[in-house]
């Protein structure tokens, strides 16, 4: 009897169709040309937190935007763990951290709507850990 090691997502077969059925769908809706179209509005709400308190620096590329916060005098991440864990719990939007820097990356089928609700809940998390 020969056996076989093999990681569930290595080329298992039902792995790579819901991989290719993902891809259909990508391309059947548009997604990547419809986050091109909204790249810019997304951009532009992340932009609108500069100024806010403790927010160093933003960037974005795509859809998907880093927010640099200062470090408590405390410790670096804390205050970036205080904002991940103050917008999933206080206003339902999940980010992520990485030290102090907040990362936002919505689904493809994110709306403009949407948009500016993730970046209103943000700029009232980052006042929040001031």
């Amino acid at each position: 009897m020969e056996l076989f090691h093999g990681y569930t997502y290595s080329a298992h077969p039902l792995a790579c169709a819901a991989g290719l059925a993902t891809l259909d769908l990508y391309r059947e809706e548009k997604l990547f040309e419809r986050a091109f179209q909204i790249e810019q509005k997304f951009a532009d709400a992340a932009m609108s937190l500069k100024g806010l308190p403790n927010v160093l620096d933003i960037r974005t590329v795509g859809l998907t935007a880093g927010i640099d916060l200062a470090s408590k005098p405390d410790g670096v991440g804390k205050r970036g763990y205080a904002a991940m864990e103050n917008a999933f719990h206080q206003t339902g939007i999940m980010i992520r951290n990485v030290a102090d820097t907040v990362a936002v990356t919505p689904p493809l089928i994110v709306s403009e709507a949407e948009i500016d609700e993730i970046f209103d809940k943000l700029g009232r998390v980052i006042r929040a850990v001031a």
